[in-house]
């Protein structure tokens, strides 16, 4: 397998993951003091509707990446461009309120992950198999 595929698969399942069966839960990787996605975001200064449309974006994305992994490598390109967009945006809030490495790891892996996928995808699916 490609390491696109890998990579696509893997930021895929990793948002998927946060933003379903991890939404309500605790987590090391919360931003400040926060025990789920809302207050996370509450943390961040945000309201629970940026919440719900970032949520949108991510959910969507990671699915194009996912179907993109498995069956259409067309759509890995556009999809982790985006999703490195919010990536960014995720850092950004995490460095922001002062969180240390181990809650800004996580989106700042993604984010390198998706600007592998976005700015070097060829050279990947050409040199690795």
């Amino acid at each position: 397998m490609k390491l696109s595929k890998y990579l696509s698969l893997l930021v895929s399942i990793v948002v998927l993951s946060a933003w379903s069966f991890q939404l309500n839960r605790p987590s090391v990787f919360r931003g400040g003091t926060s025990s789920n996605m809302s207050e996370e975001f509450a943390e961040y200064g945000l309201t629970d509707s940026i919440m719900i449309i970032v949520g949108v974006f991510k959910v969507t994305l990671a699915i194009l990446l996912l179907i993109g992994g498995l069956k259409f490598p067309k759509l890995i390109k556009p999809a982790a461009a985006g999703m490195a967009l919010f990536m960014l945006g995720a850092v950004y809030f995490h460095v922001s309120i002062g969180d240390g490495i181990i809650p800004t790891l996580p989106s700042a892996l993604m984010l390198l992950s998706c600007l592998i996928l976005t700015i070097n995808l060829k050279f990947i699916s050409n040199k690795i198999s």
